[in-house]
């Protein structure tokens, strides 16, 4: 049961990363210029980092915590937990100067339901 959780938590972590995008584009509807950089080249390290935080690393944690039968698979998964923890509050520090009122709420409930990950897997390995 405990690792059911911990993968909803993972599932709603990967969610709340979706709808961080989605909150980023919203004032396309209100005609608000939204690019960062008119030059029309988009970062590929960029673009790569996030699609590795937002899918690559849930995914990996995911799957540790289905088909890891050892206490190494418990590790990986508490080392991802931590990295995602220590990404949410740096990303939440870096955002919260915005225009964007609505990442306020969801960086606030990132970072809540990060900790909530990172205390859930601690207690998976120390259980095991």
């Amino acid at each position: 049961m405990e690792r059911i959780k911990t993968i909803v938590l993972w599932g709603l972590i990967m969610i709340g990363l979706a709808n961080h995008s989605i909150i980023d584009l919203l004032p396309l509807f209100w005609s608000v210029n939204i690019a960062i950089d008119s030059s029309g080249v988009a970062p590929q390290a960029m673009l790569v980092m996030m699609s590795c935080l937002s899918y690559l690393i849930p995914v990996a944690a995911i799957l540790c915590l289905l088909y890891g039968k050892n206490r190494l698979s418990l590790y990986c998964n508490l080392t991802l937990a931590l990295l995602m923890l220590v990404f949410c509050v740096l990303h939440a520090a870096v955002e919260l100067p915005s225009d964007n009122t609505g990442q306020y709420v969801l960086m606030f409930l990132m970072i809540v339901v990060s900790v909530l990950l990172a205390m859930k897997s601690w207690r998976l390995v120390k259980k095991s």
